[in-house]
């Protein structure tokens, strides 16, 4: 997995499906079989030029290593990270760490590491795993949908070989086996080996991640019991050098845990027409072996939880129903919470017109009280002008934000949170031209504690920015990516300025013969933030406005695609550039990472 993303991934075809598609049916023609794996349901996307979505093929060109690589794209996303590859990672949304939500395959996957005081570690989802990911921009907050790897569809079977090398000795080694049978049964597993060692900043570690299913599909439903386990491990992280009125942070301590995903699912109909039905019953643990560590400023490291073993439980029942033009679902989630089980209702439906899209999503948190609706459109009333947004708006509530380094609980009364968003685009030829703003209500912002465990809750009041988007084909295999926001200033966690910026070429030369050909990309990329603001409490128990240092790193990738098999090689902050995106964790230099993906067909 590599770095630097293809700005068109999530709207064109990458070369490498077509031969790799190509390749398979020219050889496994006959083995198709009816039915497959059910699959969760996605949102109806109201983009305009681009929607953040990006399937197995252009997961793995993307050269995305974490999940934050995907979400930076995401305008009004920032995220806090310790390293680019193994140490922690989160990311905020309009200055809101909490407001970065994961599903997989319909389940939530909320946090459950302690050391996080209920903020998800980017880092650790393995996004080799996956087969479709889709990031829903509503007005407060992401909602990633992610659908886990399901295999081929035929009888032939698939394996795949990934390798890549490294600076910081950064390895990975992954596998993959898919098979299924003319009775319905099908299987598939996948193995992946991570490793890197910065003897220069720390942070370094390794992850083992298994990832297995099992099912039986038939003509009008299927059945399949699916397995995911990361054991991660990491070591100590310390801070560079401070001033001496700044050096209140902690360095990051070594932790072991292990994290474990598994579901049964029941499937019934097709969710791209008719009535379809999903039953899940689904069962999450995070176990966490870490030396228990003392909070003293002479330990250099801010108190961490010690073996704790957290689980969670959802019972997922998901009815809908899908036509060309419209689909409507509901959904009600059972969690299992100290012996009690929790109700957690959702709606959503989506309406495409061709001209008019809406979207619309409800849901009841039984943790916070909160009822929340968002309402998203895009309207295009001729080829060269769209215009799209969208308002949220959720009712007041109470929620357990965080349990702090003494084990003491913090709930505080969330305001009524609204959030509004609009952006008018001008299509210019093959590029779409686009500006707008967005607003944020005032909120009690959670801490991003993995990174620190006595950083406070603050409350931020209204944030208001403009964005702006530039996206599509130049000329002669050119393309170009950039967005950027700007808020009146800069605040907890969101840079006052943030503009990512992507220039990628492409050539593609198919042969004479449906299999031959090769197809080669050239990508860079910049990532210029401003500086942004974490809390701390100062010696003297007065808030503190911790900086990070601003820069504009810089990234460069290449990939050749032959057949079946793909090279690529990246190299991200290539001109070393010092920055920090957490106060007094400082960002690698120059990273380089190459290696090569195989596919077969057995």
């Amino acid at each position: 997995m590599l770095g630097i993303a293809t700005p068109l991934c999530a709207q064109v075809r990458s070369a490498p499906d077509s031969i790799l598609k190509a390749r398979a049916d020219s050889i496994a023609r006959a083995d198709s079989l009816s039915g497959s794996l059910p699959v969760a349901e996605l949102p109806v996307l109201t983009e305009v030029g681009m929607t953040h979505r990006w399937r197995r093929d252009s997961l793995f060109s993307s050269g995305a290593l974490t999940l934050a690589d995907f979400l930076d794209r995401v305008p009004g996303f920032a995220s806090l990270r310790a390293r680019f590859y193994m140490a922690p990672q989160v990311g905020s949304y309009n200055g809101d760490v909490s407001r970065v939500r994961l599903f997989l395959d319909g389940v939530e996957l909320e946090s459950l590491d302690q050391r996080g005081g209920g903020i998800t570690d980017l880092s650790l989802f393995p996004i080799a795993s996956l087969e479709e990911l889709v990031v829903e921009r509503g007005a407060s907050e992401l909602r990633v949908h992610m659908r886990s790897w399901r295999g081929p569809e035929r009888t032939t079977a698939q394996t795949r070989a990934d390798v890549y090398t490294g600076d910081n000795r950064s390895n990975t080694f992954r596998g993959y086996v898919a098979r299924r049978v003319k009775n319905g049964f099908a299987f598939q597993a996948m193995l992946q080996q991570r490793s890197t060692d910065d003897r220069r900043l720390g942070g370094d570690g390794d992850a083992t991640t298994i990832f297995t299913r099992v099912g039986i599909i038939k003509p009008r439903w299927s059945l399949d019991g699916t397995l995911l386990r990361v054991r991660a491990t990491q070591q100590s992280l310390t801070l560079f050098n401070l001033p001496s009125y700044l050096a209140t942070g902690r360095g990051l301590p070594p932790h072991d845990q292990v994290l474990r995903e598994a579901y049964l699912r029941f499937g019934m109909g097709d969710q791209r027409r008719g009535s379809w039905l999903q039953l899940i019953a689904a069962s999450r643990q995070n176990a966490e072996n870490t030396p228990f560590r003392a909070a003293s400023l002479g330990s250099g490291f801010a108190r961490d939880s010690s073996d704790t073993t957290s689980t969670s439980t959802q019972y997922i029942a998901t009815a809908g129903w899908s036509s060309e033009r419209m689909r409507m679902s509901i959904t009600e989630r059972l969690r299992s919470v100290s012996g009690r089980l929790l109700h957690q209702p959702s709606a959503r439906i989506g309406l495409d017109l061709g001209r008019l899209t809406l979207s619309g999503y409800a849901e009841r948190n039984p943790f916070s009280k909160v009822t929340s609706a968002d309402a998203l459109a895009r309207l295009q009333p001729a080829r060269w002008l769209a215009v799209s947004g969208a308002l949220s708006y959720g009712t007041t509530g109470s929620r357990l934000l965080a349990v702090d380094s003494l084990g003491s609980e913090q709930t505080v009364l969330l305001p009524v949170a609204a959030a509004a968003r609009g952006e008018v685009a001008f299509r210019l030829g093959s590029v779409w031209v686009q500006a707008g703003g967005v607003m944020r209500d005032s909120a009690v912002l959670r801490a991003p504690r993995i990174f620190d465990r006595s950083t406070p809750l603050v409350g931020d009041g209204r944030a208001l920015g403009v964005t702006f988007n530039v996206i599509g084909p130049l000329f002669k295999g050119f393309s170009v990516h950039v967005n950027g926001i700007r808020w009146e200033d800069a605040g907890w966690y969101r840079p006052q300025t943030e503009i990512r910026s992507e220039l990628t070429w492409r050539y593609h030369w198919t042969g004479k013969t449906r299999t031959g050909g090769f197809d080669l990309v050239l990508a860079g990329d910049a990532d210029y933030r401003t500086v942004s603001y974490v809390p701390t409490l100062g010696r003297n128990g007065t808030m503190v406005r911790l900086p990070t240092f601003p820069a504009t790193p810089l990234g460069l990738r290449i990939e050749f695609t032959l057949k079946d098999a793909t090279l690529s090689a990246q190299v991200r902050n290539i001109l070393n550039v010092p920055y920090t995106t957490v106060p007094g964790l400082l960002m690698p230099g120059p990273l380089t990472i190459y290696g090569v993906r195989w596919t077969f067909w057995n």
